[in-house]
């Protein structure tokens, strides 16, 4: 007669220990995944967090440091809108914004259009050096003539120096010397890894006004984003 095969208590109990165990492994694994998700969540929000920073750099600005609004011109020194928005949209945005302490204003280099304007850009940041920085950006603005024709030449930005009372051995021996050349081309190299494609480009706490050259247009975005910060 053949035998027939009877489980054991024994083995029950070691095919229920073995279950135990495989349940606690799985459970162990997705503890596991749910952290790894949650962790690659809060990495994407720091990531969108990090996206559109407010520049808060405090070289070549001019307001208040707390300021609740920050205004960025990316320019170049050669170009004819960059010049008119310095003579006639930035002195209002000054007197009505900086000045009241709302917005601190900074510019950023954007030298695309030729040699002359990388020169005038380590030329400024020479004038930069001695505190003057806004003084030489208006001096420079207000000499425009036509692009890479001579008007930026070298020595004609060391005779800008003189005439806005720099000490102008330091700043010669400063714009000779190439001191700035590298921060100029990393302004610039930063200007296009924002995607900008023309000059003068306004950002307001860091996302880009177009049409940001023209006064009304600009004015609104400010107060848009003081709006914002209260």
């Amino acid at each position: 007669m053949a035998k027939k095969y009877v489980k054991s208590n024994s083995s029950k109990r070691s095919r229920n220990t073995r279950k135990q165990a495989n349940r606690w492994v799985i459970g162990l694994i997705a503890a596991v995944v749910l952290i790894g998700m949650g962790a690659i969540a809060l990495q994407q929000n720091q990531n969108i967090a990090k996206a559109e920073p407010v520049e808060t750099s405090q070289d070549k600005s001019m307001g208040e440091i707390a300021a609740p609004v920050v205004v960025v011109e990316y320019g170049d020194y050669q170009c004819p809108a960059c010049g008119r928005f310095a003579s006639t949209v930035k002195p209002k945005i000054v007197e009505e914004f900086v000045k009241t302490g709302q917005v601190r204003f900074v510019f950023r280099s954007f030298q695309f259009i030729g040699e002359e304007s990388q020169w005038a850009a380590e030329a400024a940041e020479c004038a930069n050096e001695q505190g003057k920085y806004w003084e030489y950006y208006e001096k420079v603005y207000s000499k425009q003539a036509g692009e890479n024709a001579g008007a930026f030449r070298k020595e004609k930005l060391v005779q800008f120096a003189a005439e806005i009372g720099l000490q102008t051995e330091s700043f010669n021996q400063c714009l000779a010397s190439g001191k700035f050349t590298e921060k100029v081309k990393a302004e610039t190299l930063e200007a296009q890894k924002l995607g900008l494609r023309s000059t003068p480009s306004l950002l307001v706490n860091g996302k880009l006004v177009e049409g940001g050259a023209q006064y009304e247009i600009l004015s609104q975005k400010i107060r848009e984003a003081l709006a914002k910060s209260k």
